[in-house]
């Protein structure tokens, strides 16, 4: 065999095939990794919101939940987890609240903490970017 064999179209189109199949094999695993964690997500971002509101009127949850075009059964299965409390006061409304273990298991509340935080340094990345050294780079 010679390195003129080695060098052939075969050759270089079998292995950009192998290459394309790798590569949808891997955007597959991502699309499947992506939707599994979709699952999740809305349940997060309710229990989020709940938990950021301290406590919701079941009417204000179902608004929250057609919104987002869950069904409301999502409530009775976030009881059933114990990730939210359900009660009613003496006029007939029923609220809820996300329970301590929501907070735990989910890490409720650290979403409000990185909005703070991205909030404070926006005016330092805004102060770092307009400052004269930045502004040589500028006339380069």
């Amino acid at each position: 065999m010679t390195s003129k064999d080695n060098d052939s179209p075969e050759r270089h189109i079998r292995s950009i095939q192998r290459a394309v199949l790798n590569l949808e094999s891997a955007i597959q695993k991502l699309q499947q990794d992506n939707t599994s964690g979709r699952l999740s997500a809305p349940r997060s971002e309710l229990l989020e919101q709940i938990y950021t509101l301290g406590v919701v009127e079941q009417r204000r949850l179902f608004e929250m939940l057609d919104h987002r075009g869950i069904n409301h059964t999502w409530i009775g299965a976030q009881v059933g987890s114990n990730y939210l409390n359900m009660w009613h006061s003496p006029d007939g409304r029923t609220f809820y609240r996300a329970t301590d273990r929501a907070v735990r298991d989910l890490q409720l509340g650290q979403l409000a903490s990185v909005a703070i935080y991205a909030s404070l340094s926006q005016s330092a990345f805004f102060d770092d970017w307009q400052c004269e050294g930045d502004a040589s780079y500028d006339r380069l």
